[in-house]
Parts: C-alpha cells; sequence; structure tokens
C-alpha cells in the first residue's frame, strides 16, 4: 500500500528535531513544555502520542486546503516547537451585508475537507501523515475542542457601557447547528453538537468591536475579583490569544 511520500529535505530536518527532543528524555517532557494549551488537527488530540510520533515535518500544514494548520513556536514550549496547531483567526469568512450568507475568502477553519458534508472524506492531514502522528478521526463522533462564549468580549454582552447588538454571526455559520440564540438573544453553545471545527472564531466579529480590552485590563478587572476578567486572563495565559467573543477550546 503507498503512504505519503515525505521529502528527503522534510526527513532529515523531522529526523533532526525528533532526535533532538529524544535526546531530552521523557522525563524531561513537562520542564520543556509550557502550559499553553494547543489546538491540534483532526487525529491530534492524543497529545503523549502526537508529541511522540511527530517528525515535525510539516507536512499536515502543507496540505490543509483550509489554511488553517500553522507550525507552533519556540514560546509554545520546546516540545511543541513545529508541531501541527490550528489556528482560527489567521482568514476570515466574508458575509454579505444584511443577509446570513457567507463567502469564503481562504478558509480559515477545519471543514474536515468534506465541505459538502457527505462523509467518507479522507482527511488531508491525517492520509498525508507519515508516523501516524495523526489516527482516524470521525467528525460526528469526536471533536477537535469546543466553542466556549466568552461574555468579555461577546458583543451581545454589555460591557463599557454598551447595549447588547443582537449579533449573531456564528450563529448563521455554524454548519453543524451548534450554536442557537437563547431567550436572552445572546449566543449559546450546544456543547453535544459542537466538534470544534473554528468557522464560529472565524468570522467573530468582535476583534474589531472590543480591541480596547487588553491584557493590562484583563489583569485589572480579574484583580477586583470579576470572574469573567479572570476566565478571559486564564484563555489568554493558556493560548497567547486574546480571546475573541467565541473561542474553541481543547477538551479532555
Amino acid at each position: 500500500m503507498n503512504g505519503p511520500v515525505i521529502s528527503r529535505r522534510s526527513l532529515i530536518a523531522g529526523g533532526a528535531g525528533a532526535a533532538v527532543l529524544l535526546s531530552l528524555g521523557g522525563l524531561t517532557r513537562y520542564a520543556w513544555a509550557t502550559d499553553k494549551e494547543l489546538l491540534r488537527p483532526p487525529g491530534g488530540q492524543d497529545e503523549d502520542r502526537l508529541l511522540s510520533a511527530c517528525i515535525r515535518c510539516d507536512r499536515c500544514r502543507q496540505v490543509c486546503p483550509m489554511h488553517a494548520i500553522e507550525s507552533s513556536s519556540i514560546e509554545d514550549g520546546l516540545l511543541n516547537t513545529r508541531t501541527p496547531r490550528l489556528n482560527f483567526r489567521n482568514h476570515a469568512l466574508q458575509r454579505t451585508l444584511g443577509t446570513t450568507e457567507y463567502h469564503e475568502v481562504d478558509g480559515g477553519y477545519c471543514n474536515f475537507c468534506d465541505p459538502e458534508q457527505t462523509g467518507g472524506q479522507t482527511k488531508r492531514c491525517i492520509a498525508n501523515c507519515p508516523t501516524g502522528a495523526l489516527q482516524a478521526f470521525d467528525e460526528t463522533k469526536e471533536r477537535i475542542g469546543e466553542a466556549v462564549i466568552d461574555p468579555v468580549y461577546c458583543i451581545n454582552y454589555p460591557q463599557l457601557g454598551q447595549t447588547p447588538t443582537g449579533c449573531r454571526v456564528c450563529v448563521d455559520a455554524c454548519p453543524y447547528e451548534a450554536i442557537v440564540m437563547n431567550d436572552a438573544q445572546r449566543p449559546e453553545i450546544l456543547s453535544n453538537t459542537c466538534n470544534g471545527c473554528g468557522r464560529c472564531e472565524a468570522v467573530c466579529p468582535s476583534a474589531s468591536y472590543r480591541q480596547l480590552v487588553g491584557v493590562g485590563a484583563l489583569e485589572e478587572r480579574a484583580g477586583a475579583g470579576d470572574n469573567a476578567s479572570a476566565s478571559s486572563l486564564s484563555y489568554y495565559r493558556q493560548t497567547g490569544r486574546i480571546p475573541r467573543g467565541i473561542n474553541i477550546v481543547r477538551r479532555g
């Protein structure tokens, strides 16, 4: 059976990186990692398996048709360096004003290589992984992570004298109907349905509305006892990113 082809350069680079990491010894894993929780591509949710099998060849990133995979940096921890992580903020979807119609610009979320949701499609990241670091993944039963509403950044929650906007962009964008508007006309996650595809985070407009709520403001509010700000600050420290109104977080 023919497996994915890996270039000599990628093999050498990946093998060298893996050799360095192995030389550190398994007992040093947590000393060299950070407390950041990285979102992994489909089939990479077993963190121990991924870190032990991934040779940092970068093939999963290269073949991702939605450009949602990136390579982790040294800031994510030495053992995580050059391993794949998902980033749902590099691209965006454009919405036709006054409608619920979206036009894909360049992807930026995971469609599980099955844009028509017909099932049975091969995930390219998994098919092109030469070591089995990414395992078979069924998005109807498994999940990358789970969407979580952040009330500090969601523009449907009053902040700084604002009033709820009635925004439902994430609700309209979700291809799995995992987000609904509740009785207060705010988005609510159906956790049993969400599989962490990231489309909601990709389209969330809160980054433009809430840019002034930075880390300093979160620290000040959290220090004053505001639980929502403390939760937002925790997300920032775990991911290295300011929250959006809706964010995909890793779930065990």
